[in-house]
């Protein structure tokens, strides 16, 4: 009988306790690409939930995610705007659309025939920033914090016709994103600005005769069904992106929803760099198995065309000093701790 009577206390206590809903926050997490993109996918399929599961513990605050991909908001050279502004909280952001925005961001396109291990030069990013901190400063002009630093995997030449050799590329127009039309100045090649949202139609309708782009899209948007040549340049991964939060809407989340925020953040990191790591190469098996044809580029002509540049990156970098920003610093910094990694390039761009 006495065990009854507590029992029956215990379930009255619970019953008279003061129940609480959680508190809803509104975000809104975008892109101007597709979920095709891994950078965009794992926000969908890895950030959000983990956020969400940590939240979950406490059951203090639920978040109501509107998530807005494809372009819904902003195209990708408009997500730095669109998360400024406000119209994202959450923001996959392509840096290399904004580089008079945020010129250091640039770093890795202005150094290119360097890393091919994505996930070994996002450890350099995350290491690099910490040694020049006007990166961060850069995008809080924006009004907006770094969550994640994020990769692709190599870069190569995607083409109608085969490209074998330098004198190849004479007189072709090729369509590239942000720095990459660098990659083939002295070349004869004509480069028109173009992305991964809109460079499919450009080559079926004539406008250019093939693009740089990075592996894993070349199968993602299907660009062999209409340049089925993938020459092997070996360009190298880059540093392109980043998982940005609008900072007013950050200053207002309380600690709770910022710690998961920071714990999902490098989790979500990671799986992006090794899901460019590794779907490279399966994105290029599939090409071939629909019809493309590997067109592989000889060391030879890969340093002759690296050495036939201008050094971009001392260009940029004066450009950079000029404008009371660590250009120097940041290419000598970044250059050096790629050595450190074990990570060569075809062209020592900080000393040449």
């Amino acid at each position: 009988m006495k065990l009854r009577t507590i029992t029956l206390a215990a379930v009255a206590a619970i019953l008279a306790a003061p129940s609480f809903a959680a508190q809803e926050i509104k975000l809104t997490v975008g892109s101007g690409h597709p979920p095709l993109s891994g950078a965009v996918k794992e926000i969908r399929d890895l950030f959000i939930p983990e956020v969400d599961k940590r939240l979950a513990t406490s059951g203090k605050f639920k978040i109501t995610w509107t998530e807005a991909y494809a372009g819904t908001i902003a195209k990708p050279p408009g997500v730095l705007k669109a998360v400024e502004d406000g119209a994202m909280d959450v923001g996959h952001v392509p840096f290399l659309f904004n580089g008079d925005k945020l010129p250091l961001e640039q770093i890795t396109y202005v150094t290119p025939f360097g890393p091919t291990d994505s996930v070994k030069l996002t450890a350099v990013i995350a290491k690099l920033r910490k040694l020049v901190p006007e990166m961060d400063a850069q995008l809080l002009k924006h009004k907006q914090i770094l969550l994640a630093p994020l990769p692709t995997d190599e870069y190569q030449i995607v083409a109608k016709r085969p490209i074998e050799k330098v004198d190849d590329l004479k007189g072709m127009k090729l369509g590239t994103a942000g720095q990459a039309g660098n990659w083939v100045r002295n070349t004869g090649v004509v480069a028109v600005a173009g992305d991964l949202t809109t460079f499919y139609n450009s080559m079926q309708t004539g406008v250019y005769e093939g693009i740089i782009t990075f592996d894993t899209a070349v199968s993602s948007y299907k660009f062999y069904e209409v340049a089925p040549y993938v020459v092997k340049v070996g360009f190298g991964a880059q540093y392109a992106s980043g998982l940005t939060v609008n900072e007013r809407r950050w200053k207002g989340f309380p600690q709770e929803v910022k710690d998961a925020f920071l714990a999902a953040a490098p989790l979500y990191e990671k799986k992006v760099a090794r899901y460019y790591q590794d779907a490279g190469e399966a994105s290029i098996k599939n090409a071939v198995e629909k019809g493309a044809k590997i067109v592989p580029f000889a060391d030879a002509e890969r340093t002759k065309l690296a050495k036939m540049l201008p050094n971009i990156a001392k260009e940029w970098a004066k450009a950079a000093d000029a404008k009371g920003l660590p250009g120097t610093k940041t290419l000598v910094t970044y250059m050096q701790l790629c050595r450190e990694a074990g990570i060569p390039h075809a062209r020592e761009w900080d000393k040449d």
